[in-house]
C-alpha cells in the first residue's frame, strides 16, 4: 500500500485508515441507534450494509490517500449499523439469561474472526494486492444483504419511537440516566478500556519488554481462539448461573488475576518471567471476554423498545472512551509491563464497582411495584 501512494517505506500514514474506522464507526453508532427504534431494524441492517459494500467498493478502487481516508471513515460508519441492528434484534427477541446466552454465541463469532482473517487476507494478497482484500468486503455485504432479506422486522410498530431531534434527546437521555443500564454500560466501558490496551500494546510487550517478538503471532491466534472457547464455555455456564451473578465472578477473577499481574510486575522491575506472567495476562483477557456478552445483555436489558438507542450508546462509548482509557496505558508502555498492571487493575475496579452499582438498583427494582412500561428483573 506505500508502493501505491508513493509513501516512504517508514511511513506511518496508514494507520490513520484504521483510525478513521474506528472514529466513524463511533459517529455511527450514534446515529444508527434513534434510527433502528424509528424505521425499525430490518432497514438498518439493510442499507447500513449496502453503504458498507458501497465504501469498501471505493476503498478498493482509491487512487489517492485522500480517497482512502474518505472511505474507511465512511466504512467504519457503516459497520455501525450492523452492530447496532443484531444488538437490537436480539433484545427484541429475547430477555435475561436467555438473551446473555445468545450474546455469547454472538462473541464467540467475533473473536474467531481474528484467527480466520491474517490467513485470509495474506492468501488474498498473494493472490492480487491489498485491493482484493479491501474487494472482499464487497463480497460479505453482497452476501449479507441477501441473507437479511429473509429476515422479518422485529420491531413491532406500536414501539417504534419517532425520529425527531426531541425524541432523539429523551431516548439518549433516558439510556444515559437509567441506573443499570448506565452501571452495566461504564462496567463495559472499562474492560474495553483495559482489553484495547491489549489489542494495541501486545506486540510492543513481547518485544520491547519481553524480546520474544516471534512468539506474537502464534500466541494471538491461539488467545483468539482461546477467547471464542471461553464465550462457549460462558454459554454452558448461563445454563445453570444467573448472567449477574457470572458477571460478578468474571469481574472478581479479573481483578485477582490483574493484582497478580502488578504485583509480579513491581517485584521484578517491569520484567517477570515471560511464560509465568503471559499465563496470568491471558487469565485476565478471559475475564474479560467472559464479561463483555453478559455487561452488554445486562446493559440492554431494561431498554425494551430504545435497544437501538441503547445499543448506540453502548456502542459509542465502548469505542470512543474505552479506546481513550487504552491509551493512557499505551503511552505508559516503555520496557515494562508495569503500566498496564496499574491499569488492568485500575480499570477493573472500577469496571466492579459499576457492577455493583447497577446490581443494587437492579434489585431496588425487583422490590419495587411494578409500574408502567419498564420489566421488573427479577432477583
Amino acid at each position: 500500500m506505500r508502493d501505491a501512494f508513493n509513501l516512504p517505506e517508514d511511513s506511518t500514514g496508514l494507520s490513520l485508515t484504521i483510525t478513521l474506522f474506528f472514529v466513524g464507526s463511533g459517529i455511527g453508532n450514534l446515529v444508527y441507534g434513534p434510527m433502528a427504534d424509528a424505521l425499525g431494524r430490518k432497514r438498518i441492517l439493510i442499507g447500513s450494509m449496502v453503504l458498507y459494500g458501497l465504501a469498501s467498493l471505493m476503498a478498493t478502487l482509491s487512487v489517492s490517500l485522500g480517497m482512502l481516508y474518505v472511505s474507511r471513515f465512511i466504512w467504519g460508519f457503516a459497520a455501525a449499523g450492523p452492530r447496532t441492528a443484531a444488538q437490537a434484534i436480539v433484545r427484541d427477541y429475547y430477555s435475561g439469561d436467555a438473551m446473555a446466552r445468545v450474546m455469547t454465541l454472538v462473541m464467540a463469532v467475533f473473536f474467531w474472526a481474528p484467527v480466520a482473517g491474517p490467513p485470509l487476507g495474506k492468501g488474498l494478497v498473494e493472490l492480487g494486492s491489498w485491493r482484493y482484500v479491501m474487494a472482499f468486503s464487497v463480497f460479505t455485504a453482497v452476501v449479507i444483504v441477501a441473507w437479511s432479506m429473509r429476515l422479518e422486522e422485529t420491531l413491532k410498530p406500536e414501539h417504534r419511537r419517532p425520529l425527531t431531534f426531541r425524541s432523539t434527546m429523551a431516548g439518549f437521555r433516558s439510556v444515559t440516566t437509567h441506573p443499570v443500564t448506565l452501571g452495566y454500560t461504564l462496567a463495559t466501558m472499562f474492560c474495553a478500556g483495559a482489553f484495547f490496551s491489549f489489542l494495541a500494546s501486545s506486540e510492543l510487550i513481547f518485544d520491547d519488554v519481553f524480546d520474544q517478538e516471534h512468539w506474537f503471532v502464534p500466541y494471538f491466534s491461539i488467545m483468539a481462539a482461546g477467547m471464542g472457547l471461553v464465550t462457549l464455555l460462558n454459554n454452558r455456564a448461563l445454563h445453570r448461573f444467573r448472567a449477574r451473578s457470572v458477571a460478578l465472578g468474571a469481574g472478581c477473577l479479573q481483578i485477582c488475576a490483574a493484582g497478580t499481574m502488578l504485583g509480579l510486575a513491581l517485584a521484578t522491575g517491569g520484567r517477570p518471567p515471560f511464560v509465568l506472567w503471559i499465563t496470568i495476562f491471558s487469565l485476565a483477557n478471559a475475564c474479560m471476554v467472559a464479561f463483555f456478552p453478559l455487561g452488554q445483555s445486562l446493559a440492554l436489558e431494561p431498554m425494551g423498545e430504545m435497544a437501538g438507542t441503547a445499543a448506540a450508546v453502548l456502542g459509542f462509548t465502548m469505542a470512543m472512551l474505552g479506546a481513550g482509557l487504552a491509551a493512557i496505558i499505551d503511552q505508559a508502555i516503555s520496557g515494562s509491563v508495569t503500566p498496564i498492571g496499574v491499569g488492568y487493575l485500575a480499570y477493573g475496579t472500577a469496571a466492579l464497582a459499576c457492577q455493583l452499582f447497577a446490581v443494587h438498583h437492579q434489585r431496588k427494582r425487583a422490590m419495587a411495584p411494578r409500574t408502567g412500561f419498564e420489566p421488573v428483573l427479577p432477583d
